[in-house]
C-alpha cells in the first residue's frame, strides 16, 4: 500500500511540475512571435495571405489555446469573394510538452462564426485548390525547412459553429448556400476512423447527419477505398448512405452505394469526373422500390403558389420552371426502379431510364416503364442552354387500360376491354408550363378499341358527363355502352388544334364526328359535335340532338345543344336519322361518311373514303365551320 501511495505522490510531483513548468512557458511565450510563424506557415504551403486582424491571446490549461481573431484567409486571384474563408474566431489547441521547448503542435483547430466561399472559374478551376502540399505534414509535403518553432501535424479534429457556406458556379451561375449550426470532426488520432456530425441548413432544406469516416491520414495519403457510414435526416425525412470511395485520376468513385430515403432503397455506383467546365455525374443505379412523396426534393416556398383565383382560370402554369441544374453539371447514366411510386399514388412498374446531360443539354434516350395495364416508351430531349429553352417529347403507349385511364383523367367509369393506344410528338419553347402548352408543335393521337362502359347516374355538375348525356342519348336508357371504337387526333400548330373530323367515337348504337379548335393558348375549346344513329336503330326516345356545342374556357366548358335542329330531324326520321334538317356543321361532319363509306374512326384516322369530298362539304370550304352555325340555325328556322 505505501509503495502505490509513493507512486502516485510521484506522479502528481510530475502533473504539478509539468503544470507549473507549462505556465512559465506561456507566460514567457510572446503571443505575437507564434502569428508570424503561422502566418509565413500558411503562405508557404497556400500561397494565400493568412489576414489575423483583432490579435492573439494564448490562454493556459493542460492543452493550452491560441486564439486568433478576426482572421481570413485570401481568395484565388480571380475570386470574386473577398476571402476564401473568414471567421470571427480561429481557435487552436495546442500540445503542452512541446511548448515546452518552444515547439507549436496543433491537437484541434475550431472556426467560429466563419464564413467559407467556394467558386469555380470559367475553366472549372476551385478556388479551394491549394496544392497537395497544403494538405500533408512538412516531411510528406516535401516543401523545404520550417522554422523550429512551428510544426504542422495531421489535425484529427476540427469542429465549425455558426458558419456558412456558399459554392457559386462560374458555368451557370447558379449558388449554392449552406448554414452550418455544427460540423464535427474527430478522431483518436490521424490513424484512427474519424467521427462526424453535421446540422444545419442546404439551401432550404434542413439536414442533420452523423456517423464515421475513414482516417483523416488515409484520406490525404489517398489510400483507396475510403469508407463513408453516414444516417440521419434530410428535410425529416430518415436518410442513410454507405459507400467506399475511390480515386482514378480525376474521378471520384462512390462503390458498393447503399443509399436509404425514407422507405427507398437505391443502390449501384456513383462517379464524380472533375477537372472539366463542369462537374459530370456517371451512374448506374436500381431500385426495387421507390416513392417520390418519400423524397426530400425542393418544395414550394409558401405564399409563391399560384393565387387561387388565377388557378381556377389557368390549367398550364406560368411559375417558371428552374432548369438552372442542368447547366451545372454533365451527366452520363441509367437507373432502373422495379416500382415507383408517384406523389398522387399512381404506380409505375419496371421502370428504365437512360440519359445524357451535356452542357445544358439533356437528352433522356430511352425510356419505358408498364403503366395503365399497358407499356408506355419514349424520350426526351430539354436543351436549357439556350435563351429560351426547347423541349421535344415523344412518347407510345401500348395495350393501356381505358378504365385506368378514365381514373387518372378524374372520370371513373366501370370498363371492361378498351385497350387504347398513345402516340405523342410534341416540340415546346419556353421555362414554364403555360409556355410550353401555348407554343406546342407535333401531334398527339389516341386510339381505343372495342370496349364495355356500364352508364353510371349523370352527373349534371361535370361539363364531361353534361357533353356525353347530350351526344349520346342511349346512355340515359342503356345500362351500359358498347364502344367500337374512339379516335382522337389532334395536330398542334403554334399550341393550337385546329380539328377537322379527326376527332369521334363509335358505338353499338350510334357515332360521333367532331371539328373545331383547342386553343392552349388561352385554354379555351369550341367543338361542335353531332351524333348519328345507325340506321338500324328504331329511333324512340324523345329527344335525337342534331348538334352539340361544346366550347368555353377547359376549366368550366359549356354544352349547348341545338333543340328545336333536334325537333326538326325527328319529324323527319323513318328507318334512319334524315339529314335533310342539319345544319351546315352537321352536313359537314358526316358528309365524308355518306359518299365515302367510312366509319367514324376512319374518318378520323383519315383511312378509308377520307379523301372524298361531298357537295356539302365544298359549299363551306375555306370557311370555319364554327362561323356557319348562326347562318344555319336561321335558314332552318325561316329567320
Amino acid at each position: 500500500m505505501r509503495v502505490v501511495l509513493k507512486i502516485l505522490a510521484a506522479a502528481a510531483v510530475v502533473v504539478v511540475v509539468v503544470l507549473i513548468a507549462g505556465a512559465i512557458a506561456i507566460a514567457t511565450v510572446d503571443v505575437d512571435t507564434l502569428i508570424g510563424p503561422v502566418k509565413a506557415r500558411v503562405k508557404e504551403v497556400t500561397g494565400r495571405d493568412l489576414a489575423i486582424r483583432g490579435g492573439a491571446d494564448l490562454s493556459f490549461s493542460l492543452e493550452p489555446k491560441l486564439v486568433l481573431k478576426d482572421v481570413a484567409l485570401a481568395n484565388a486571384p480571380w475570386g470574386k469573394a473577398p476571402a476564401l474563408v473568414s471567421a470571427q474566431r480561429l481557435e487552436l489547441r495546442i500540445a503542452l510538452l512541446p511548448l515546452l521547448s518552444r515547439r507549436f503542435e496543433l491537437i484541434e483547430l475550431a472556426l467560429v462564426g466563419p464564413v467559407i466561399a467556394l467558386e469555380t472559374d470559367s475553366a472549372g478551376r476551385g478556388n479551394w485548390d491549394l496544392g497537395q502540399a497544403a494538405m500533408l505534414p512538412p516531411a510528406a509535403a516535401g516543401s523545404g525547412a520550417v522554422p523550429a518553432t512551428f510544426t504542422t501535424p495531421l489535425v484529427s479534429n476540427l469542429s465549425v459553429t455558426g458558419g456558412s457556406l456558399t459554392y457559386r458556379d462560374a458555368g451557370s451561375g447558379h449558388v449554392t448556400r449552406i448554414a452550418i449550426d455544427k460540423l464535427a470532426l474527430r478522431s483518436r488520432d490521424a490513424q484512427s476512423p474519424i467521427a462526424a456530425q453535421f446540422s444545419g441548413k442546404v439551401d432550404d432544406v434542413t439536414v442533420a447527419v452523423e456517423g464515421t469516416l475513414g482516417s483523416l491520414d488515409a484520406l490525404l495519403r489517398q489510400r483507396w477505398p475510403y469508407p463513408v457510414a453516414l444516417k440521419g435526416t434530410i428535410d425529416t425525412t430518415p436518410t442513410e448512405v454507405a459507400a467506399k470511395i475511390s480515386k482514378e485520376n480525376s474521378t471520384y468513385v462512390l462503390n458498393d452505394l447503399d443509399l436509404r430515403v425514407g422507405t427507398n432503397a437505391v443502390g449501384g455506383k456513383f462517379s464524380i469526373v472533375t477537372g472539366g467546365a463542369r462537374p459530370k455525374l456517371v451512374f448506374g443505379l436500381a431500385a426495387t422500390r421507390l416513392a417520390v412523396a418519400d423524397l426530400p426534393l425542393p418544395r414550394a416556398t409558401p405564399g409563391a403558389a399560384t393565387p387561387t383565383a388565377a388557378r381556377g382560370t389557368r390549367i398550364f402554369s406560368a411559375t417558371p420552371v428552374d432548369l438552372s441544374i442542368l447547366r451545372m453539371v454533365d451527366a452520363d447514366g441509367r437507373i432502373a426502379i422495379g416500382t415507383l411510386r408517384l406523389p398522387n399514388g399512381r404506380e409505375l412498374g419496371d421502370v428504365k431510364v437512360q440519359l445524357a446531360l451535356v452542357a445544358g443539354r439533356l437528352d433522356i434516350t430511352d425510356a419505358r416503364a408498364t403503366m395503365f395495364g399497358g407499356t408506355l416508351a419514349g424520350s426526351l430531349a430539354v436543351d436549357a442552354a439556350a435563351a429560351s429553352p426547347s423541349v421535344r417529347m415523344r412518347a407510345d403507349g401500348n395495350g393501356l387500360d381505358l378504365g385506368a385511364v378514365l381514373t387518372a383523367l378524374g372520370a371513373p367509369r366501370e370498363v371492361r376491354g378498351g385497350k387504347t393506344e398513345l402516340n405523342v410528338d410534341l416540340a415546346m419553347r419556353g421555362n414554364s408550363p403555360q409556355a410550353w402548352a401555348g407554343s406546342a408543335n407535333g401531334s398527339l393521337r389516341v386510339v381505343v378499341g372495342r370496349a364495355t362502359l356500364t352508364n353510371p347516374r349523370l352527373d349534371l355538375t361535370s361539363s364531361l358527363d353534361k357533353l356525353f348525356g347530350a351526344v349520346n342519348p342511349f346512355r340515359a336508357s342503356d345500362p351500359a355502352t358498347e364502344l367500337v371504337c374512339a379516335v382522337i387526333r389532334l395536330p398542334f400548330a403554334n399550341g393550337i388544334a385546329r380539328v377537322d373530323r379527326t376527332v369521334a367515337f363509335q358505338t353499338s348504337k350510334l357515332g360521333v364526328l367532331a371539328s373545331g379548335t383547342l386553343n392552349l393558348r388561352d385554354e379555351t375549346i369550341d367543338f361542335a359535335i353531332q351524333p348519328k344513329v345507325h340506321s338500324s336503330i328504331p329511333v324512340d326516345f324523345p329527344r335525337l340532338t342534331d348538334l352539340v356545342r361544346f366550347s368555353g374556357p377547359m376549366t368550366a366548358p359549356q354544352v349547348q345543344v341545338d333543340a328545336k335542329a333536334s325537333v326538326a330531324a325527328i319529324a323527319s326520321v323513318g328507318a334512319a336519322v334524315s339529314t335533310g334538317g342539319l345544319s351546315a356543321i352537321g352536313q359537314a361532319l358526316w358528309a365524308k361518311v355518306e359518299d365515302g363509306g367510312a366509319t367514324p374512326c376512319q374518318i378520323a384516322l383519315g383511312q378509308k373514303g377520307a379523301t372524298t369530298t361531298s357537295t356539302a362539304s365544298a359549299r363551306t370550304a375555306g370557311s370555319n365551320p364554327l362561323d356557319d352555325v348562326g347562318k344555319a340555325l336561321g335558314r332552318i328556322f325561316g329567320k
